[in-house]
């Protein structure tokens, strides 16, 4: 029954996003994440001694890790061995259990589009069938059904988030809305840095610009205005260049050190960039003793020995050499 109750617990843990200084046994079973991946913190922790030693097993900052880092150095986060309830698993794209046969045989319109074409019916799932809610194999439980249901109204809606930007804790969450019009639920969090003049109350985002010419004769990417000389923007550029990032000051992101901006990685800002309309709801407050209902997510670092130095790690570039 106590093994029960500790699983069932940090499912609740997991399925509102509030497990930012979680901790599990190593007999709990591995995590189905808002993304679709299944991890498993204990495993994660235990192959990798670099991880153990800086996180333990700190739920939040290995899951980061991972996200942030480990899937694109080919780090594997889940168990080979384990196998979910029914059917022919297998852990597909380096984390996602996915069952071909199962999802062929339970949808029709499928496998006559697709046969038993393991690669296409897999591709199906990545891009439609997760929005659609549709089962990945035998037994699975539908997992982040909110955030699902809420990705699916951003579509049909004109101001499909909010933003609450915690100044103290230099924490950016979006939150969605759910079914009755309120922006209830937290969708995604990122770690920013703030300023000291970083204005407290709530805006509306006013306008976007690519590249942003900042003070100090410095640089922004995907810069999204939400009041007057205050914007959303990447960690500066000495120019109007990717590859002259400021990397001293890209690590001290989750740290109030800018000149009254938000900054954050490029990955991160493209994402406000990218889907936040100009009129969108930007609240700015300061609660030092919570970071935010998602918690407070691991700033990214770069290595200032690395030649890479000078791009951001998260920028989708092309020329970027860290994806190479």
């Amino acid at each position: 029954m106590k093994k029960k109750f500790l699983k069932l617990a940090l499912a609740l843990l997991i399925g509102c996003g509030l497990f930012s200084a979680a901790k599990i046994s190593a007999k709990a079973a591995p995590l189905t994440m808002p993304d679709g991946t299944v991890f498993d913190p204990v495993y994660y922790s235990d192959r990798y001694a670099d991880l153990k030693a800086a996180f333990g097993e700190d739920v939040n900052k290995l899951w980061n890790h991972y996200k942030t880092y480990g899937k694109n150095e080919n780090r594997v986060c889940v168990n080979p061995a384990n196998a979910a309830p029914q059917g022919k698993i297998e852990i597909m794209d380096g984390a996602v259990w996915f069952d071909y046969e199962f999802y062929a045989n339970r949808y029709a319109d499928l496998k006559q589009a697709f046969g038993m074409d393991k690669t296409k019916l897999f591709r199906h799932y990545m891009t439609y069938g997760m929005k659609e809610k549709r089962q990945a194999y035998a037994g699975q439980k539908a997992s982040q059904v909110e955030q699902a249901k809420a990705l699916e109204r951003a579509t049909n809606v004109k101001y499909p988030y909010y933003v609450k930007v915690n100044r103290v804790a230099n924490v950016v969450t979006v939150f969605a809305m759910d079914t009755t019009g309120k922006y209830s639920i937290p969708y995604k969090a990122f770690a920013c840095s703030t300023g000291q003049t970083t204005p407290l109350g709530t805006f509306k985002t006013q306008s976007k610009v690519r590249w942003l010419f900042l003070v100090h004769n410095q640089w922004g990417q995907y810069t999204t205005q939400f009041k007057g000389p205050y914007w959303f923007h990447s960690v500066p550029y000495t120019h109007k260049a990717e590859d002259t990032l400021k990397y001293e000051e890209f690590n001290k992101l989750g740290t109030m050190c800018s000149a009254g901006c938000v900054r954050m990685t490029v990955a991160d800002v493209k994402w406000l960039y990218d889907n936040l309309p100009v009129g969108t709801t930007v609240e700015i407050y300061d609660d030092a003793a919570n970071p935010g209902a998602l918690g407070s997510p691991v700033p990214a670092r770069i290595d200032v020995n690395s030649p890479n130095r000078n791009w951001d790690p998260t920028d989708p570039h092309p020329g970027n050499p860290w994806n190479n």
